[in-house]
């Protein structure tokens, strides 16, 4: 016995276990049930929701930047939206959201039809670990659409913890018509560190030449670029950047500071996806049997455990059985699987796994841990 423990030590290399990420302690998801407080419009395409949920309902934990999901009985899925307040300036079990009406999209579309105030939903969160770092370096927060929220909600978090840092935030629109939140974001100002500086300014990229608009002009990521960048007035080694928006203007903008010298790890954000984006799938090879996205999902059958994958003679995968609790074997004999038509692309499990098990980018045809595909 001593012999074989001795050749086997020769050739094998135990590797610690990787850590979940800390910044996702509090995430652990809270599915709540409550009804539409209230809808206000903000602009011509912006809403404002206020979610309160039942009484009694345990508290959902967020960080100003987080985010949530958000379903009712009349749609097949939820949606996720961010937080647009921080929590210390909300209602008790009140939670608020900004939600841009898109043509075709299945929750703004229900949203705007009639006044929904009153109507039944659920609510999952928190999610996500965008949000506040605690250096001192100047904060860049560059938003669009409704990322205004979760800038927003950032914002004020900021501002109540008077932070020792200057911030300087640039909002793009279209036209003045896509403005809206103008006094909220002065009233922040205000509440500022007065040792420290903050700035806000609105870009408009499609504003006519000949309107009363005399503010700053262009798309808001090249904008900061020869504003700030490109005339020295600063330089990304002493900044931070935080976005929040449209997914091709949170990568143009990284890629801006990606060239001009930022570390990634300097860049926060959450870019969210939708239906037409490809669903995580798990390689349970690589799975720690950590539980953390179990811990995260936001819906109930979007992350399923598994006892048998199957296929047929025209398909390497066709769907699945789930475990019959003392019948067949489950996750520690199997695979947990990530259903594409339950999935919401929220990619919440992807950034909990602490083993990079889940992505995307994965072969379709999920890998289980003996393979077993019958």
């Amino acid at each position: 016995m001593s012999t074989m423990i001795s050749h086997v030590s020769e050739h094998c290399e135990l590797k610690p276990l990787p850590r979940p990420d800390r910044r996702l302690h509090n995430s652990r998801v809270q599915i709540n049930q409550g009804i539409l407080k209230s809808v206000t419009r903000l602009n011509y395409d912006t809403l404002q929701l206020v979610v309160k949920c039942d009484e009694g309902s345990p508290p959902i934990s967020s960080r100003a930047g987080q985010y949530a999901t958000l379903h009712t009985p009349d749609l097949t899925k939820a949606r996720a939206y961010s937080f647009a307040r921080a929590p210390e300036n909300e209602n008790p079990n009140e939670h608020t959201f900004f939600v841009r009406v898109v043509h075709g999209g299945e929750f703004s579309s229900w949203l705007a039809e009639k006044d929904r105030s009153g109507a039944p939903i659920t609510i999952s969160g928190p999610l996500g670990k965008f949000g506040l770092d605690a250096s001192d370096r100047t904060m860049v927060c560059i938003a669009g659409g409704s990322g205004m929220s979760a800038i927003k909600a950032l914002l004020e978090s900021a501002a109540n913890l008077k932070v020792k840092r200057d911030c300087i935030f640039l909002y793009g629109g279209r036209a003045q018509r896509d403005l809206y939140c103008s006094e909220e974001i002065a009233a922040i100002g205000k509440n500022w560190n007065k040792d420290y500086k903050f700035e806000f300014v609105q870009v408009l990229s499609d504003e006519p030449e000949d309107s009363n608009w005399a503010g700053a002009r262009g798309f808001v990521t090249e904008y900061f670029k020869s504003t700030y960048l490109d005339s020295g007035k600063m330089s990304v080694n002493n900044c931070k950047a935080f976005f929040c928006g449209p997914p091709p203007m949170i990568d143009a903008g990284a890629e801006i500071l990606k060239n001009a010298g930022m570390d990634e790890r300097d860049i926060h954000f959450d870019k969210f996806e939708d239906a037409r984006s490809p669903a995580p799938v798990i390689d349970n090879t690589k799975c720690v049997l950590c539980d953390e996205c179990l811990m995260v999902k936001p819906t109930a059958n979007c992350i399923v455990e598994v006892s048998r994958l199957i296929k047929t003679e025209t398909s390497d995968f066709a769907g699945y059985e789930r475990v019959d609790p003392a019948y067949t074997s489950g996750l520690y004999y199997n695979t947990l699987f990530i259903d594409s038509k339950a999935c919401i692309r929220c990619y919440a499990c992807v950034e909990a796994c602490p083993a990079h098990a889940i992505s995307p980018e994965h072969d379709k045809t999920p890998r289980t841990l003996r393979q077993t595909i019958s």
